[in-house]
């Protein structure tokens, strides 16, 4: 598990994408009006464009060194909750790894979402004015900007992923999708609230550091990192993301735990609360059963899991014609919010036939073919590997 996963710790408190988001939600998303679906369908696009400028203005190109002379990289994670009619995802997890190698320490800030952001226009309400808001009025760009003048210090690097990315990457190391989603959104039944939620964000991340960085570099998997790897948005390259993960390999953090140190940006009294998979029902029952009734209406789903499974499925089975629809799922990577691995790999692959049709250029679709069959290959799925060598043959003739 350790080899298989390593890349994941990268980007995984951006496993933390998690903020306002849930499967329920992100299905309400694709039935809002034609005009905010056409908005939001520019998300991917909008991210993709700051990745390509902070990319533009790095020296070295992806080969260059990501550590700095005094070997510091700081690598800004940001999970982004898209939300109807805006232009952009709203910052909802936010935090910044400061990873010395020379010293063998990583230092993990959190910002929580509702710290005070100034915001581009008028006509805000005074209750607007925080950092989350920052990224979802001002567009990622400007949201950086905000989270880098609260930290006072510049990220080398910045790491975005979604909803479906996150529960792709629990379902990756073996943790509970839906218990851990809720662990990682709650705030409620804290003394406060949303500073405590950032705080266990950084834990989090520092207990997947413990658990998955493997001691020894020959331990690495580079086509399972890969596969990792494509499942955030990142101006770092492969390569920079193996660099690092190499120099987390050198702390031997599964012994020294006391390497990786844990602050906030600003300053709160938090509670130390580790999470812990096995107990994860019983913990989030002791926290939110007594306060029931405070909890705001429409902050937690209230139907079950197979109800909102069924709603997903029902979801896509009316939208697979629609090729907008279609583009949008695929690149939101939607099939990782099914819980059924049988369902979820017929859905994998249906979308990538439907976005496949939609492609022109035949070396970008040989490319999507590729990694989908060594991503089946890698996972054990090698019938769908096999169905995938097939349709590479009968589009692009091998």
């Amino acid at each position: 598990m350790k080899r298989r996963n390593v890349l994941l710790i990268v980007g995984s408190v951006i496993l933390l994408g998690i903020g306002g988001w849930f499967v329920v939600q992100s299905i309400v998303s694709y039935q809002q009006s034609a005009e905010a679906r056409k908005v939001e369908q520019d998300l991917q696009t909008q991210i993709q464009s700051v990745i390509d400028t902070r990319r533009s203005v790095q020296l070295g190109g992806e080969d260059a060194e990501p550590f700095d002379e005094q070997g510091i990289v700081k690598v800004l994670l940001i999970g982004l909750d898209s939300r109807s009619g805006s232009t952009l995802g709203h910052c909802d997890a936010i935090q910044f790894i400061e990873i010395d190698k020379t010293n063998q320490t990583v230092n993990i800030t959190a910002v929580p979402r509702g710290t005070y952001s100034p915001l581009p226009g008028t006509g805000h309400l005074p209750s607007d004015y925080y950092v989350s808001n920052a990224c979802g009025i001002g567009g990622l760009d400007y949201g950086i900007t905000q989270i880098e003048n609260i930290l006072g210090q510049k990220a080398d690097y910045v790491v975005v992923v979604g909803f479906s990315e996150a529960l792709g990457a629990f379902r990756l190391l073996g943790l509970p999708t839906t218990e851990t989603l809720q662990w990682l959104r709650l705030r409620q039944g804290y003394a406060i609230g949303e500073p405590q939620r950032a705080h266990n964000h950084s834990t989090f991340l520092k207990q997947l550091l413990v658990k998955f960085t493997p001691t020894n570099n020959s331990q690495l998997d580079t086509v399972w990192e890969y596969l990792l790897y494509q499942l955030v948005d990142s101006d770092l390259s492969f390569k920079q993301t193996q660099d690092i993960v190499s120099a987390f390999s050198v702390m031997d953090l599964a012994n020294h735990s006391e390497r990786i140190g844990l602050s906030m940006k600003p300053a709160y009294a938090v509670a130390e609360i580790p999470y812990n998979s096995e107990n994860l029902d019983e913990y989030l029952s002791a926290r939110l059963d007594s306060i029931s009734g405070q909890i705001p209406e429409g902050a937690y789903t209230g139907i079950s899991e197979p109800e909102e499974q069924q709603q997903l499925m029902d979801l896509i089975n009316a939208g697979l014609e629609d090729t907008d629809f279609v583009k949008r799922a695929f690149e939101q990577k939607l099939w990782l919010q099914i819980d059924d691995k049988a369902t979820r790999e017929s859905v994998h692959f249906a979308f990538l036939s439907k976005y496949l049709s939609q492609i022109s250029d035949n070396e970008t679709g040989k490319n999507l073919l590729a990694d989908y069959i060594i991503e089946m290959e890698i996972i054990g799925q090698t019938e769908w590997a096999k169905v995938g060598r097939e349709l590479l043959v009968e589009k692009f003739g091998g």
